[in-house]
């Protein structure tokens, strides 16, 4: 438009002048005009151009005005993350204080523990005695390894104290080779609970029990042969539970005294008990 304008000036003011140019007069004028006009066209297309690169620069402008705002917003929600973090390894760190003095204390208690079952071990009736020896050690052994729990370490030796108060509700057959007053013998070992450990070769030949103030093994009368036949047949789940006749000292008497009978429940096995020297 502003071109056509420039032509439509140019063209009147020709027209008003041609009366006084000659032919070459009005050549040049022509040309000064075109001239004129094509420079006006190129600065007006620079103008155009500095236009669309200031919009271009606006738009970029706002855009990343758009990202720092999004980036601060991001900034400070890290900063909120981070200050939880911060919070939360403050607590970790206080935690793990206060296992590693819960782990000096414990310690101590642990390696007591094991001791206290080692003893009783040593002074219970000598029934599965690889299994129990075996457990001590691996008591031992889990008490001093850095890669185990103060937890773990102290769930392990409960489980081995809860063990061996399972075996005083209990009964239990199983084959073993001990020292008899004839020599070793395979037999045929019951347990009943804590307070009766018996034996019986598998001919029926030689029946015994433990005597716990003497610290071996004794013979039995053939009276209690059948019981304690019957005994592992019932702990072996090959007969159903029944009135048995086996030789036990009293709660709290030694082996050796004489004048006690009475009944235990055991596991659901019920058993007569006769005590008196053998």
């Amino acid at each position: 438009m502003k071109q056509r304008c420039h032509t439509w000036v140019m063209g009147a003011g020709l027209m008003a002048v041609a009366p006084m140019l000659s032919a070459d007069g009005m050549g040049d004028l022509i040309r000064q005009g075109e001239a004129y006009l094509v420079a006006q066209q190129a600065s007006q297309q620079r103008v155009d151009a500095l236009d669309a690169e200031i919009q271009d620069t606006e738009a970029e402008y706002q855009r990343l005005l758009r990202q720092v705002e999004g980036l601060e917003a991001y900034n400070r929600q890290l900063r909120k993350q981070i200050d939880a973090q911060d919070a939360e390894i403050a607590r970790t760190d206080a935690s793990i204080s206060k296992a590693t003095e819960v782990d000096r204390q414990l310690l101590p208690l642990l390696n007591k523990m094991v001791a206290v079952y080692t003893q009783l071990v040593d002074v219970s009736p000598p029934f599965l005695p690889d299994e129990r020896a075996d457990r001590i050690d691996f008591l031992r052994a889990t008490v001093d390894r850095a890669d185990v729990s103060a937890a773990e370490k102290f769930r392990q030796v409960l489980d081995a104290y809860m063990t061996e108060l399972d075996y005083g509700s209990t009964i239990e057959a199983y084959n073993d080779v001990i020292a008899t007053e004839g020599g070793e013998r395979e037999v045929s070992v019951l347990r009943l609970g804590r307070i009766g450990l018996f034996y019986q070769t598998a001919d029926r030949a030689h029946t015994g029990r433990w005597n716990h103030e003497a610290g071996s093994w004794e013979p039995l009368g053939a009276e209690y042969r059948n019981g304690v036949y019957q005994a592992i047949r019932v702990a072996n789940k090959l007969t159903a539970p029944s009135l048995l006749t086996l030789p036990l000292p009293p709660p709290g008497a030694p082996a050796s005294d004489a004048g006690y009978a009475g009944a235990i429940e055991s596991d659901g096995v019920a058993i007569a008990v006769a005590g008196g020297p053998q």
